[in-house]
């Protein structure tokens, strides 16, 4: 078991299945797995993608909610030297079909969960030989039959670090989704993260993000390039992470503000105990100093942010000291400062060159964890690489002192009249309104200014609002031309399963029949 023989996340489950092979790896629902056992189902499943006719770089594909499976899959594909790839679950089969046949996997791993989906496109699939159903399905082999079929014994079939381990498919926030392709390189570097996260063979990880999103899978494989014990959700209700938190005293986990803030409205906030948890890092989303305040009196644990993307997975962190600096204040508006080994850039992304600081430009990310390009679309590969490494992530913000400033996404900024409006800077303000449980603002058409803002807010529980009174609050608080001059209430607001606010879809109505040449 040399280090020499798999550059990949294989080599560790090995490593810690010889040192520490009776201590808990994962755990879902009422399942342990030893290191050893991960190691052994790994190694079948590895025998039994090559008897499928899976080799080096073929793909795999894995439809079904978080579950042990994922990373058995996972694991074993990387002994075998094959690419996983995630569905989105909460796709329509359509949809599905559509990443699966772009993956080009030759096997289809299907939660039982998701056979009627699946009965909807199989014979539309064009690429998968063989099906595997995880738990039951008439006419199907179960993943446990088909694992008891394969010997336990490693295959330790030689891979290259610069290979393909992992393609993730990106939201689509923007369109449809991409294939994002990491190295087993990248994979690794995910360890980038354990010091400042206080990550290591002694910590208890809650993975409550879906694995199919980057900061649910980097999180797996973080625990396991560190020989920490990791608690999967399957269910990502608040009352569920409550009692896994204090069941199995977490120490550490990532989660997003929206869930956040559902945690600490729970019912169940006060039946718990969460003395173990250490750090919370959030993603995808800024905090409101509001919700930053009620969760810092509810749990006693640090918090930090991270930004990245997809393509980069972390990029930044703004460190639990930075959250509660009297000195400067105005950091906790910010993601952070790069992470050790990544370079940032903010440029012009006209001209590519350096702005200057406090200057709204595009933000550039070089990073070890960095994607290698999108399978199958060179043309958005050439997009978002720079011939430099750099990736071109799209994002509005400025830098300060070193700390970077997102505005918005470039796409999402609103050009009122000679002015940019960056949507993030009215939600935060906005949100601090008593009445106002969540917030999106997207530019309209405007006859007069080609763009105007528009609010979409989401109540909470009881309160009323109209929209003369929202318009008012902002008018108190921000500059006339970056506030709202009309207002929508709606139940919820649409969003992707890492959080995200899905403002193309907000402003699909108002934009569908007209050609959008600004923002």
């Amino acid at each position: 078991m040399s280090v020499d023989i798999d550059p990949s996340i294989a080599e560790y489950v090995r490593r810690w299945a010889t040192t520490r092979s009776d201590a808990p790896c994962m755990s879902c629902d009422n399942v342990t797995l030893t290191w050893s056992e991960l190691h052994d189902r790994a190694s079948r499943l590895a025998h039994g993608l090559a008897e499928t006719g899976v080799g080096p770089q073929d793909r795999v594909v894995f439809l079904d909610k978080n579950n042990l499976e994922f990373f058995e899959i996972t694991v074993g594909s990387a002994m075998a030297g094959a690419v996983t790839a995630a569905v989105n679950w909460r796709l329509a089969p359509r949809e599905m079909l559509q990443i699966i046949n772009h993956s080009t996997a030759k096997v289809l791993f299907l939660g039982e969960e998701f056979v009627e989906q699946y009965e909807q496109f199989c014979d539309e699939m064009t690429t998968v030989e063989k099906v595997v159903v995880i738990g039951k399905a008439p006419g199907l082999e179960s993943y446990e039959d088909w694992l008891e079929r394969h010997v336990a014994k490693d295959p330790l079939v030689p891979v290259r670090s610069d290979e393909t381990a992992m393609q993730m498919y990106t939201s689509g926030t923007t369109g449809l989704p991409k294939g994002v392709l990491f190295s087993n390189r990248a994979v690794l570097a995910t360890e980038g993260m354990a010091e400042v996260l206080r990550v290591d063979e002694t910590s208890t990880l809650l993975i409550s993000m879906p694995v199919f999103h980057s900061a649910g899978a980097s999180l797996g494989m973080l625990g396991i390039r560190t020989g920490a014990h990791s608690v999967i959700a399957r269910d990502a209700a608040p009352a569920t992470l409550l009692s896994l938190i204090a069941r199995w005293r977490i120490t550490m986990t990532t989660l997003v503000p929206a869930v956040l803030k559902m945690l600490i409205e729970s019912p169940e906030i006060n039946q718990h105990d969460f003395s173990s948890l250490d750090t919370i890092a959030y993603a995808a989303s800024p905090i409101s100093p509001e919700l930053l305040r009620r969760c810092l009196e509810i749990f006693d644990a640090r918090f930090l942010q991270i930004y990245g993307l997809t393509e980069t997975q972390s990029a930044t962190n703004l460190l639990p000291e930075d959250h509660l600096d009297p000195e400067h204040p105005d950091r906790i508006l910010s993601v952070g400062r790069a992470i050790p080994g990544v370079t940032l850039r903010v440029v012009d992304p006209a001209t590519g060159d350096d702005v200057d600081d406090d200057v709204v430009g595009e933000v550039w990310i070089k990073a070890p964890t960095n994607m290698h390009g999108y399978w199958r679309n060179e043309e958005a590969t050439r997009d978002a690489l720079t011939d430099d490494g750099f990736v071109r992530t799209g994002d509005g913000a400025s830098m300060r002192d070193g700390y970077l400033y997102l505005r918005d996404r470039l796409k999402d900024m609103i050009v009122s009249g000679a002015e940019n409006v960056y949507p993030i800077e009215i939600e935060n303000i906005l949100i601090e309104h008593p009445a106002i449980n969540d917030i999106a603002v997207i530019g309209v058409p405007s006859n007069r200014w080609g763009e105007t803002v528009k609010a979409m807010v989401v109540l909470n529980t009881g309160a009323t609002l109209t929209e003369d009174e929202v318009i008012a609050y902002a008018r108190a608080n921000l500059a006339a031309y970056k506030c709202p001059t009309s207002v929508e209430f709606l139940d919820e607001l649409p969003r992707n399963p890492s959080g995200k606010i899905l403002k193309r879809v907000l402003r699909l109505p108002y934009w569908n029949d007209v050609e959008r040449h600004i923002g």
